[in-house]
């Protein structure tokens, strides 16, 4: 039986994204993670090489396989990137950025209206345009 996220039981009959984890002290188990208001998914290994992030329809939840505990950690997600020689991950959002690494986690405040396009990664800036209430695209870093 697949174990629901999150732990509220919200959802815990309905059909989210389903990962399936191993661990040494519960073997394999499948986690049934809610789906927030995106058509993105994903599993991902966390830069701390222990716990495993998830993106269901757009929730976040960093989940710790030995002992089957997620943590919610932002929503609204609409990409994903992992950044290797950072060792770590970046999000995109309708509204902000945010990143997860081994040192810990950040985000921005918000940088748009209402969606972000062009993102890249130039050095140790991440550079991209936000939409803005005047209509139009500004570029930020």
């Amino acid at each position: 039986m697949a174990k629901s996220f999150p732990a509220s039981g919200f959802g815990a009959h309905s059909q989210g994204f389903v990962v399936e984890f191993k661990s040494d002290k519960f073997g394999s188990w499948i986690g049934n993670f809610q789906l927030g208001p995106t058509t993105f998914s994903a599993a991902y290994d966390h830069p701390d090489a222990k716990r495993i992030v998830v993106v269901a329809g757009g929730n976040v939840y960093v989940v710790d396989p030995e002992t089957q505990m997620a943590e919610e950690s932002g929503g609204m997600v609409l990409s994903a990137t992992r950044l290797k020689e950072k060792n770590a991950l970046l999000f995109e959002d309708c509204t902000n950025i945010s990143l997860i690494s081994s040192h810990g986690s950040w985000q921005t405040k918000r940088l748009s209206w209402d969606g972000i396009r062009n993102l890249t990664i130039s050095g140790e800036f991440v550079v991209g345009e936000a939409w803005r209430y005047d209509e139009t695209w500004h570029e930020f870093s």
